[in-house]
């Protein structure tokens, strides 16, 4: 999922790079048409500066774009200050003064080792955040039985040999998946 998210962030970076270069030479021929005294190109600013020095801060169009924009802004200040995903967990420290950490790939890589132990698991999938695992086992029986229980019961004992039984709390579901 990572690669996907870091093309398509590049995808877009490209995107919006490209429309900052095109909207400044279009601005760039735009100025130089009106101060050789030709007739705009695209953008017909006279009329646009006629339209905007007849409004005031108390024409309704004026308070809607205002209002949107203090909005924007506040809903892009929430997405920033979010916390994310942590990149490592503290794990129990067994020598005073020592802080240790894994990080969240290694414990999810670990996780999805043992989910994947008992007999019946085809695949897992697992998701670490700051307080909980969420494991996604598969299995290709017919009738899964208590499978779940001994997932769940295989992902705590790993947490408990981790020191993470007490930070991290896992959710297991397992789904039925096409047989091989």
């Amino acid at each position: 999922m990572t690669v996907v998210n870091r093309v398509l962030a590049t995808l877009l970076a490209t995107l919006l790079a490209l429309a900052l270069l095109l909207g400044g030479l279009l601005a760039a021929v735009e100025i130089v048409l009106a101060a050789l005294g030709r007739p705009p190109w695209l953008v017909p600013h006279p009329g646009w500066t006629s339209w905007l020095t007849d409004q005031d801060l108390g024409s309704g169009i004026v308070r809607a774009v205002l209002i949107g924009a203090v909005v924007l802004g506040l809903v892009l200040l929430v997405l920033a200050l979010r916390r994310g995903r942590p990149g490592a967990l503290p794990l129990p420290a067994r020598v005073e003064s020592v802080r240790t950490t894994a990080s969240r790939r290694g414990i999810e890589r670990t996780l999805r080792a043992a989910a994947t132990r008992p007999d019946g698991v085809r695949e897992a999938r697992v998701r670490a955040r700051r307080r909980s695992v969420r494991v996604r086992a598969v299995t290709a029986l017919r009738d899964p039985g208590d499978l779940q229980s001994r997932v769940a019961e295989a992902v705590s004992q790993r947490l408990e040999e981790l020191g993470l039984s007490g930070t991290l709390r896992p959710r297991v579901t397992v789904s039925k998946g096409a047989g091989r």
